[in-house]
């Protein structure tokens, strides 16, 4: 796919992150609205879309993510924040509540618990591989981002 290996070239770079974060992220939250809502976005990408409830406003917000999936058939994602020194506010949400919401062709309920040392060491590689621009996100913020292990809970 010519127009994954454009993107994933692009990630690399300072200017892109920014770009995406005003521009595309903010589609894709719109994108995440739609009852057909695009898991992909024409990129051969994995995305979901991850609903929290906020830790101070109570209120649900859905993010686009990454994702690989585990071993055991869950779903990680990984709070890089394109590259910021802060973490993004869902990990926030999540820390706050394990409770959550996760789309990637059918909603359903989640409980979200941090990946231990071992885990993280094992899928990181997974999500470069996937995404080389986490690795420049990761020099960037000076920062390990949180990784969180998505299990599906009955509501």
């Amino acid at each position: 796919n010519p127009y994954r290996a454009l993107l994933k070239w692009l990630g690399r770079f300072r200017w892109f992150a920014v770009f995406s974060r005003r521009v595309i992220a903010p589609l894709d939250g719109l994108a995440a609205k739609l009852p057909f809502a695009p898991t992909t976005l024409g990129t051969g990408l994995p995305m979901g879309y991850l609903t929290t409830q906020g830790r101070k406003s109570g209120e649900w917000r859905t993010v686009p993510l990454l994702y690989v999936d585990t071993p055991d058939g869950h779903a990680a994602v990984v709070g890089t924040n394109w590259g910021d020194a802060d973490h993004p506010g869902w990990v926030f949400n999540l820390e706050a509540n394990t409770k959550a919401k996760w789309k990637i062709t059918d909603e359903h309920p989640v409980r979200a618990r941090s990946a231990n040392d071992l885990e993280f060491m094992s899928l990181w590689p997974q999500f470069v591989e996937m995404w080389p621009g986490y690795e420049k996100y990761l020099q960037r913020s000076g920062r390990q981002p949180r990784m969180f292990i998505l299990e599906r809970r009955k509501t």
